[in-house]
């Protein structure tokens, strides 16, 4: 049994979801003075965390976004003076911001250890830059409750192709640590294990019954199992995308041929509409970046305004804004226009990308031409709007030379540079 305690929260908190599923087997204790052996029961606890990508610190290099996190855990035994400690160390990378926004990406993380019976105080923090959570929880294990395991919620089950992690016998077993279902998911799959039910028939029954939250049966689905084994491993999946958001709870009661019950489990989880996540003040990339889209006084008027202020201005621009869009456009400049240690956005080139998106035409010199000519690039966009960019020094360092847009400025101390083919635009 679990009882859950506490997710500590704060400003500058990560919020992440613990789900600890235990597993019992067996282990052969040999007396090397009696010449004995003997078998005992333990039990395999299995934490899955779930850390969603936009609450971890974030750094790059080389074009690679990473974020590292570091994840020391201690169990305290409650009944006995015994405590184990460790540390898991682990490296996420994103391909980009704008991805992971729209694909709601989290990190699942998987890691255990062997407990034997009685009470236990577990304690997991995940830090990650100067963020920090921390989870905490009880469990209760007692060997009459584990005729088969916890039931494991998982986002999906299907043939292990990939090594061994995550993996369950010849199965690739994600865990769903927030047992929480979008319509993203059209199944809630699960996965459970067995031990020492031996029917004389050797089959058992399993009924799967869906209850909401005032206990009505929703859903129930029946299935037989040919027990084979001491420890026998059974997965399955049901669909839900007939169902309406809301809290919901999975019973899986196991019976012999006699209607006898011979184990049961129960495990809540929700289902949510779907919906895109909401972008945030606090942590999402690119977020305050605004200053492209505001004139320098209407910048200047919220760079002024206490953070509070800055806030509320924020929810209102991004109102009447694609956020990813724009967090998109940010990414591919950095990606292509970056010069030196100048960040792409912040050349002319990524300027004007990340506040009109991709140009309609973009004009470039032919190999011949290069020879009279340093490199440009002509860009048109459909409103009329034209940009020419040349790379003056020859260092891919591209400057806005000359522009018909009203928002921007030429620059006619740089006129001579432009090629020839393109002096008719500035007259």
């Amino acid at each position: 049994m679990i009882t859950f305690l506490l997710i500590l929260l704060s400003a500058n908190s990560i919020e992440f979801y613990t789900d600890p599923v235990i597993y019992k087997t067996s282990i052969e204790i040999e007396d090397t003075v009696h010449h004995a052996t003997r078998t005992e029961d333990v039990f395999y606890v299995e934490f899955n965390c779930e850390i969603p990508y936009d609450e971890l610190h974030y750094q790059s290099a080389e074009n690679i976004i990473f974020a590292n996190a570091i994840m020391p855990f201690k169990i305290l035994d409650l009944d006995r003076p015994d405590s184990l400690v460790d540390t898991v160390y682990r490296q996420f990378t994103l391909p980009s911001f704008s991805y992971a926004a729209k694909q709601q990406v989290s990190f699942v993380i998987q890691f255990g250890t062997y407990l034997t019976e009685g009470r236990f105080k577990y304690n997991v923090e995940v830090l990650s830059g100067e963020k920090r959570g921390v989870a905490e929880a009880v469990l209760e294990i007692e060997k009459e409750d584990y005729g088969m395991s916890d039931i494991l919620l998982s986002s999906e089950i299907t043939i292990d192709t990939l090594g061994d992690y995550l993996r369950k016998g010849d199965l690739r077993v994600i865990p769903r640590p927030s047992h929480s279902y979008d319509m993203r998911f059209k199944n809630l799959c699960f996965y459970y294990e067995l031990y020492e039910v031996i029917p004389e028939a050797e089959t058992l029954t399993a009924t799967y019954r869906v209850l909401d939250k005032e206990g009505k049966t929703v859903r129930k689905i029946s299935r037989s199992i040919e027990k084979l084994f001491p420890a026998q491993a059974v997965n399955c999946g049901i669909n839900i995308e007939s169902f309406e958001p809301g809290a919901y709870s999975l019973a899986v009661t196991i019976g012999d041929e006699e209607s006898n019950i011979v184990a049961q489990k129960e495990v809540a989880f929700t289902i949510s509409r779907p919906q895109r996540k909401k972008v945030s003040y606090e942590g999402m990339p690119h977020y305050d970046q605004i200053q492209y889209f505001l004139s320098s006084s209407e910048y200047k008027e919220f760079k002024n305004l206490p953070d509070e202020g800055k806030k509320l201005f924020l929810d209102r621009f991004w109102q009447t804004r694609n956020y990813y869009e724009i967090a998109g456009r940010f990414e591919y400049a950095d990606e292509h226009y970056r010069h030196g240690d100048t960040q792409g956005h912040r050349t002319d080139r990524g300027r004007i990308y990340v506040k009109y998106g991709q140009p309609d035409e973009i004009d470039l010199p032919l190999p011949m031409e290069l020879a009279e000519s340093r490199p440009y690039e002509h860009w048109q966009y459909p409103n009329g709007d034209q940009y020419i960019f040349v790379d003056i020094r020859g260092t891919n360092d591209y400057v806005l030379v000359w522009t018909d847009a009203l928002d921007e400025r030429s620059k006619p101390t740089l006129y001579r540079y432009l090629p020839i083919e393109k002096i008719d635009l500035v007259q």
